[in-house]
C-alpha cells in the first residue's frame, strides 16, 4: 500500500503520553520496559519483621527501610531483604510518629513541637535543629527531593510550610477551609496535598499545592463501613494510603485503603491489627503495628476475592483533514500485552460541529477538576449530536506477548475525535499493559483498488465489504511495516543474535554459535575483509582483530617461514649466515644405510614425498593471544576451529595463550604502555614479581586501622 495510508497520531514516548489524561494508571511502569498498566495490587500474606511494636516507617534515599519500636530501638532493613540491624535511637527519633527522608538525612519533629531536627541516616548524628516560631508542627512530609513540608498550626490557622535543606521556610500555603488537621502527605507528580482533617467528622481533602484550594473531599466514615482513620501515608508520587479500622458492628477489622491522586479508590489491603504507620516505595507497602513491620510486595497477578483493577486514558482532540471523498478516519491500533482474564475497551466520541468541539475541549482542559472527572464528563456528555462507538477485546492465554489490537473507525465521518482506552484485569488475572497507541486517518486505501460499483460500500454504515477490506488493510499494513523493517535484520548493529547466525552462514565467514554477541557483530561487519583475505595473513589478522578488539593488539601472528626464512651455513657460491641461526636437516628416521643407521628410526619415503629437512618448520603459523584464565576457558572451546577456517589447508596452527606483558616490545610500536603495579592477588592468572604489597599505608584489619605507633 501507499505510505500515505500510514498517516496517524501516535503515542509511544513520555512526551506523547503527557498530552493524555489518565485515571488509575501506573505510568512509572513504562520506565522498566513494561508499558503503562493499572496500579499493581499487593500480594498476601505480608513478610513480617517482628519487634516490640513499631511506628514511623520510612524508606531512605539509599533504599534502606527504617522504623522504630516501642523500646526506642531503630531497625534498619536493606531493600533487598535479609535480617534487620538494630541501633539505639536518639530521643527525638525514638518518640517520632513520622520520619521524613531527604538526600541530606532524616528529618523529625523535635520536642517541643516547634522545632525540626535533622539526623544523619547512617550514624544517627544530629546535624541541624530548626526552630519554627509561634507554631505547633503537627506533621511533616517529603517532596521526594531536597525540600520537605511541615503542617503547622499558628493560633487558629493551619498552614503548610515548604522548607529547604538548610531549614529555611521558602513558601507557605494557607489551609483556609480545613480545621483540626491531623496528618498530610504530598503527591509530587500531581502537585497536590492530601490532608486528614476535622476531628469530629474526619475527611480526606485533596488540595492544589500552589494555592491550597480544595479539589475534592471524602468523608472517612464512608470509605469503609463506619471507618475510623489511624494513620496516613503515601508513595510520594501518585498514591495515598489511609490505614484504619471498621466499626465494631462490622467486625473491627483493620485495612489500608488506597487512592490515586484524583481520589479514586484503588482497593484495600487487610491487616492483622491496627496500623501505627504506613508508607510505600516502588514495589512494596510498609505497615507498622503492634508486631513490628509488615511488608506487602507488589504483584503482577490480581489476588483472588479482590475487585478488578483497571486504568483509563483519554487522548487530546484529534483532527482529520477534509477530503473530497469524505473519508476521515481509518482505525485505532493499540499495542498491548493482554493476558487471559483481562479486557481492552476502546471507546470514542466524535463531532463535526465547532461549538460542540469548543465545549468538549473546555471540559477536557478544565484543571479545576480532576482528570478522572474530565474523562467521565467527556464520555457521558448527553449531547445528542455526538457520535459514539465502543469496541471490546478479550485477553488470550498467551502471556507476556505484545499484540496489536485494531478497532475500526472508517465509519466515522466527523472531523473531531476523542479516544478513550481502558484496560481491566479481573481477580486471578495478570496485569495488562499498554505499549503504544496509534489513531490512523486515511490517505490511500484498498477500497480505491476495487471496481467503482463496490467503492460505494464505503459510504454505507456497517458495510460487510468495508469491514472485510479493513481486516485486509490491517494485515497488509502490518506486512508493509515488517518488510520496511527487514533491513534492521541484516545490519550487524541492529540484527538479533539468531539473524547474525543466519547471515554469517549465508556469507560463509568463520563462525561459531558460542561466540559472544559483540564478537558476532564485529565479524559480520568485517565480512568483506574476511572473504577477500581468506587464506592470507591479512584475513587472519582481520578475524583476530574482530574477535579481540582494542589497542594495543591482544594477539600476534608469527609465520617463521615468511618472517625469517631459512639460514644457510656456508655452501657453494654462498657466504652463509652469521650465527646464531636456525639449523635444519634431515630427521633421524631419514638415516641412510651406513654405519650411522639406527634401528627403529628409518623408514622408506612414500610415493612423491619430498623430505628436504625443513618440512616440519615450513607452513607453521604461531598465534599468541593475551587472555586471562577466565577468557581462555571460555574461548578455547571454539577459537581453534574458527581460526582454521581462515588459513590454508597446508598450514599448521600453533595457538598459544600468553599474558599481556608477553606481547610488549621495547620499541615505540604501540605495545609499550605505562601501567600501575597490578593489585596483588592469588589466582590462575597471578604473575610472579609483578604484584607487591603496599609499603606502609594504612590498612583496615579485623582489629581496626593501624596507627603507626610502635609499642615498646
Amino acid at each position: 500500500m501507499n505510505a500515505d495510508a500510514l498517516r496517524s497520531y501516535r503515542f509511544s514516548t513520555d512526551a506523547h503520553w503527557a498530552a493524555c489524561l489518565f485515571m488509575r494508571a501506573d505510568r512509572d511502569s513504562r520506565r522498566t520496559g513494561g508499558g503503562i498498566r493499572p496500579f499493581a495490587p499487593y500480594a498476601r500474606p505480608a513478610v513480617s519483621y517482628e519487634s516490640r511494636g513499631g511506628h514511623a516507617p520510612v524508606a531512605t534515599q539509599t533504599r534502606q527501610i527504617l522504623w522504630v519500636d516501642d523500646d526506642g530501638t531503630l531497625h534498619r532493613l536493606e531493600h533487598c531483604g535479609g535480617l534487620p540491624e538494630t541501633h539505639a535511637a536518639p530521643y527525638a527519633i525514638a518518640r517520632a510518629s513520622r520520619l521524613v527522608a531527604t538526600p541530606r538525612g532524616v528529618w523529625v519533629i523535635g520536642d517541643p513541637p516547634d522545632t525540626l531536627q535533622l539526623y544523619d541516616e547512617n550514624s544517627l548524628t544530629r546535624l541541624l535543629v530548626v526552630g519554627v516560631p509561634n507554631a505547633r508542627i503537627a506533621d511533616i512530609a517529603s517532596d521526594g527531593r531536597d525540600f520537605f513540608f511541615a503542617l503547622v498550626q499558628r493560633e487558629d490557622r493551619w498552614e503548610i510550610d515548604r522548607i529547604d535543606c538548610a531549614g529555611h521556610i521558602v513558601e507557605t500555603t494557607p489551609l483556609t477551609e480545613i480545621k483540626d488537621a491531623q496528618a498530610f502527605v504530598y503527591l509530587r507528580r500531581s502537585q497536590r496535598f492530601v490532608v486528614l482533617g476535622d476531628a469530629r467528622h474526619p475527611r480526606l481533602y485533596w488540595l492544589s499545592a500552589d494555592k491550597g484550594e480544595i479539589l475534592l473531599s471524602l468523608p472517612v466514615a464512608g470509605l469503609h463501613p463506619c471507618f475510623s482513620a489511624d494513620t496516613l501515608g503515601s508513595d510520594a508520587q501518585d498514591r495515598v494510603f489511609l490505614a484504619g479500622t471498621d466499626g465494631k458492628e462490622f467486625g473491627s477489622r483493620s485495612y489500608v485503603l488506597i487512592f490515586d491522586a484524583d481520589g479514586n479508590a484503588l482497593g484495600d489491603v487487610p491487616l492483622d491489627g491496627p496500623a501505627t504507620g504506613v508508607v510505600a516505595i516502588r514495589d512494596s507497602l510498609l505497615v507498622t503495628g503492634q508486631r513490628g513491620l509488615s511488608r506487602f510486595q507488589a504483584a503482577d497477578v490480581v489476588p483472588e476475592n479482590s475487585s478488578p483493577v483497571q486504568f483509563t486514558l483519554m487522548t487530546p482532540m484529534l483532527f482529520s483533514p477534509d477530503r473530497e471523498d469524505r473519508r476521515r478516519w481509518l482505525r485505532v491500533e493499540a499495542t498491548t500485552t493482554l493476558p487471559e482474564g483481562s479486557t481492552l475497551e476502546i471507546a470514542w466520541v466524535a463531532t463535526d460541529k465547532d461549538p460542540t468541539r469548543d465545549r468538549l475541549n473546555a471540559i477536557r482542559n478544565d484543571e479545576s477538576i480532576s482528570a478522572s472527572q474530565r474523562i467521565e464528563a467527556l464520555l457521558r456528555d448527553p449531547d445528542p449530536d455526538l457520535r459514539r462507538g465502543t469496541t471490546v477485546f478479550q485477553g488470550s492465554s498467551v502471556e507476556g506477548t505484545k499484540t496489536p489490537f485494531a478497532a475500526k473507525l472508517f465509519d466515522v465521518s466527523e472531523r473531531y475525535l476523542w479516544l478513550s482506552l481502558t484496560l481491566t484485569a479481573a481477580a486471578g488475572g495478570r496485569l495488562p499493559r499498554l505499549s503504544e497507541l496509534a489513531v490512523l486517518y486515511p490517505g490511500r486505501t484498498l477500497m480505491e483498488d476495487l471496481p467503482s460499483i463496490y467503492q460505494r460500500e464505503e459510504q454505507q454504515q456497517d458495510s460487510f465489504l468495508r469491514a472485510l477490506v479493513g481486516v485486509l488493510e490491517t494485515t497488509t499494513q502490518n506486512l508493509d511495516a515488517l518488510i520496511a523493517s527487514m533491513g534492521k535484520l541484516l545490519h550487524p548493529s541492529t540484527a538479533s543474535e539468531p539473524w547474525l547466525d543466519f547471515i554469517a552462514r549465508w556469507l560463509g565467514i568463520p563462525w561459531d554459535d558460542a561466540l559472544e554477541l559483540s564478537q558476532k557483530k564485529a565479524i559480520v561487519s568485517r565480512a568483506a575483509d574476511l572473504a577477500k583475505g581468506r587464506g592470507t595473513r591479512a584475513g587472519l589478522e582481520a578475524l583476530l582483530d574482530a574477535l579481540f578488539p582494542g589497542t594495543p593488539r591482544r594477539f600476534r601472528v608469527t609465520d617463521a617461514t615468511a618472517d625469517y626464512g631459512f639460514a644457510i651455513v656456508g655452501g657453494n657460491a654462498c657466504s652463509g649466515s652469521a650465527l646464531p641461526a636456525m639449523l635444519g636437516g634431515h630427521t633421524r628416521w631419514s638415516a641412510e644405510l651406513d654405519a650411522s643407521a639406527v634401528l627403529g628410526f628409518m623408514r622408506l619415503p612414500c610415493d612423491g614425498q619430498r623430505d628436504d629437512g625443513a618440512w616440519q618448520l615450513a607452513g607453521r603459523v604461531r598465534i599468541d593471544i593475551a587472555a586471562t584464565a577466565t577468557e581462555r576457558a571460555k574461548w578455547a572451546q571454539w577459537l581453534p576451529a574458527v581460526i582454521r577456517e581462515m588459513v590454508p589447508l597446508t598450514a599448521r596452527i600453533d595457538l598459544r595463550w600468553v599474558t599481556t606483558q608477553s606481547l610488549r616490545t621495547s620499541q615505540l610500536d604501540g605495545t609499550l604502555t605505562l601501567e600501575p603495579a597490578p593489585v596483588p592477588h592469588l589466582g590462575t592468572d597471578a604473575i610472579t614479581s609483578l604484584a607487591r604489597l603496599p609499603d606502609g599505608e594504612t590498612r583496615l584489619t579485623s582489629f581496626g586501622p593501624s596507627t603507626g605507633t610502635r609499642l615498646r
